[in-house]
């Protein structure tokens, strides 16, 4: 099986390319998988290899992102799997043929954490590639303070978004071979365009299906924050932030990130005469921040709570 990872920062666009690539009659998009580094990190013994194959799949069962899947699995893996990527794709053609590709050719994996496990991932599947998807920063901002995780205010929104970045340029730095970078801006204005070149990266033969973006499955528990998945992109999605965000947020997100968008090649409102928070603001984004967190984590809560209601009855 081959394998495409795709990674970036937290509403960059991961999901709506996973859709997209995932429309290949050979390709299988399944949804995020943030378990196989975890995993990974808690078996791995001497010489990067997991041993304890059985106890990997138990940890796998048990991992919060992993029941999101709403698949069930048996207590032991078949006695061919033998190693952690071989579990892995067990696991993955399992996944696959509950939902109609019960032997895919090509796993798309569309896990945003991918970009700063690049490393471990290429030392575990050899021939893997890894397409890193980057997103004006402001828009990125607009998209994630509304929801119940990740950043909550905008000079948070800044930090969340270069960490992010960093990480997946930092992934780049790795192989020019095996990391391509892609804008999604680039995505939503352009998508034969670019559709096209990210194929022949990843050595599939492009299909005007993916277009549409409804190679994915989007599970229960993130449908509202994917909502536009199974959609042709919108051109217009990639200016939006220029509305949702004030002025002064803006100025604000340059101030702290600036030079990095400048740097990706997102022309800036403010240049560098863009003024720093002021103390007074600092304060209020701060009390803001706090109120917003004991609020989330509600919201989170309900969220899981819905979502592990909705598998129980499905496995039952």
């Amino acid at each position: 099986m081959k394998l495409v990872f795709i990674g970036g920062c937290g509403r960059s666009g991961t999901t709506l390319l996973g859709a997209m690539l995932g429309a290949h009659s050979e390709c299988l998009c399944t949804p995020e998988s943030q378990f196989k580094a975890d995993v990974y990190k808690d078996l791995c013994a001497a010489g990067g290899k997991v041993a304890d194959i059985p106890a990997a799949l138990n940890m796998i069962k048990n991992h919060w992102r992993f029941k999101i899947w709403g698949l069930a699995l048996g207590a032991e893996p078949p006695r061919e799997v033998t190693s952690y990527p071989g579990l892995l794709e067990w696991i993955v053609r399992m996944y696959g043929a509950g939902v109609g590709k019960p032997d895919p050719g090509i796993w798309i994996d569309h896990t945003p954490g991918n970009r700063k496990h690049a490393e471990m991932l290429f030392d575990l599947f050899p021939e893997s590639r890894m397409i890193h998807i980057v997103r004006d920063g402001r828009a990125v901002a607009a998209s994630i303070m509304p929801l119940d995780w990740g950043a909550n205010t905008i000079d948070r929104a800044a930090h969340f978004w270069q960490t992010r970045v960093s990480q997946g340029l930092e992934a780049e730095s790795l192989s020019k071979d095996r990391v391509v970078r892609v804008k999604y801006e680039e995505l939503v204005q352009e998508p034969e365009e670019t559709l096209k070149k990210l194929c022949s990266f990843a050595g599939i033969d492009f299909r005007q299906e993916m277009i549409k973006g409804a190679g994915y499955k989007v599970p229960q528990y993130t449908q509202k924050q994917h909502s536009l998945i199974g959609r042709a992109p919108d051109s217009k999605r990639a200016a939006a932030w220029e509305t949702s965000l004030t002025r002064r947020q803006v100025e604000i997100f340059e101030s702290l990130a600036g030079k990095l968008l400048s740097d990706l090649g997102y022309p800036l409102k403010y240049g560098t005469g863009a003024r720093k928070i002021t103390r007074i603001e600092r304060f209020t984004l701060d009390l803001e921040n706090y109120c917003r967190k004991k609020i989330n984590r509600y919201r989170k809560k309900s969220r899981r709570r819905k979502a592990s209601l909705t598998e129980t009855n499905s496995d039952g």
